[in-house]
């Protein structure tokens, strides 16, 4: 059986807490298009057939500017000392930054194999865009594969969960099937009612 640990790395609203929910099946991420609505590192378990997968959703990759930030820096660093296998989620429709190349930097500090999902393809109105991002992203390190992908229609996600098994090692089933998140019920439901709260005051600040 193989089992391991993925760290799921990437700028704020980059998709990585809507690639967890699908990932294990269920909402255990808060998701809004607020930036660094993910404070702390939480923990998804995916069950397979033939592997248990222990994923880790870091805040977004940032430059620190205040308590909080550096807190969540903290949180994206120790996900890179606690993992097997590094997944860098890129937002494709969104030119390549500085953002972007610090968290290559910050992948590249951790000499952990790597793999790079371009994400939100659903969105991209001209395809053949992601071949330039690609290329920049080849220059820069050298990750193991290369996987285009939407976290919120699923498209791509069946491709690449074989190609995180097969690099992770063989081990024993860390937790129990009916396992899927560190993160206790009333945390979850104060998280649901935070994303809830975030959605709708977004709505209200867009009708005004």
């Amino acid at each position: 059986m193989k089992s391991g640990f993925v760290s799921l790395l990437g700028r704020p609203n980059a998709g990585k807490s809507t690639l967890l929910n699908r990932l294990v099946g269920t909402k255990i991420a808060v998701v809004a298009d607020k930036p660094q609505t993910t404070r702390e590192t939480i923990q998804g378990v995916a069950h397979f057939p033939d592997a248990q997968v222990v994923f880790l959703d870091s805040p977004g990759i940032h430059e620190p500017r205040n308590k909080l930030n550096r807190r969540m820096m903290r949180e994206v660093k120790n996900a890179l000392e606690a993992r097997d296998l590094l997944l860098l989620l890129v937002d494709a429709t969104v030119p390549f930054g500085r953002g972007d190349e610090r968290a290559v930097e910050l992948v590249r500090s951790a000499r952990t194999p790597a793999l790079l999902a371009l994400n939100k393809i659903d969105r991209l109105v001209r395809k053949d865009a992601l071949l330039p991002l690609i290329d920049k992203y080849r220059t820069m390190h050298d990750f193991e594969e290369y996987f285009p992908i939407s976290a919120l229609t699923g498209k791509g996600v069946e491709e690449l969960v074989p190609a995180l098994i097969r690099r992770l090692p063989e081990g024993p089933q860390y937790f129990p099937p009916d396992y899927i998140t560190d993160q206790p019920l009333r945390h979850l439901a104060a998280e649901l009612v935070r994303e809830k709260v975030i959605q709708e005051t977004r709505e209200a600040r867009l009708a005004g």
